[in-house]
Formats: structure tokens, sequence, C-alpha cells
């Protein structure tokens, strides 16, 4: 037999997933106003040219 109840039981489950959605929400929206929006991306000068090398440092999936 279990030490707790089926309505303690209920109650657990519901506090745990209160408690997982506030983690969760917090781990999306944590730092995010150093987000880059649309419409905050700078416009390149087109007077400068491309670079013949991307940069792709942090971009891998490996």
């Amino acid at each position: 037999m279990s030490a707790f109840t089926t309505d303690q039981l209920v109650t657990m489950a519901e506090l745990f997933s209160i408690l997982i959605g506030i983690a969760i929400t917090w781990a999306v929206f944590y730092d995010s106003e150093n987000a880059e929006l649309p419409g905050e991306a700078k416009i390149p000068d087109p007077s400068i040219p491309d670079d013949m090398i991307s940069d792709t440092r942090g971009r891998t999936l490996r």
C-alpha cells in the first residue's frame, strides 16, 4: 500500500505540473531581452562587400 491517499497523490501531481510549467516558462523567457527581434537586425551597408568566408562558429551540429 502507498503511504499517500489518492487525493494526496492527485494534489502532488497537480503541484508538480504547475512547478514544471513555471520552470519551463522561466527557461524560455530567461535573458530574452537580449534576443534579436524581427525588425531590429542591422541593415548591411551596400558599399561594403560581403565576407568571402562565413563565420560559422557556434553553428555546427557536431
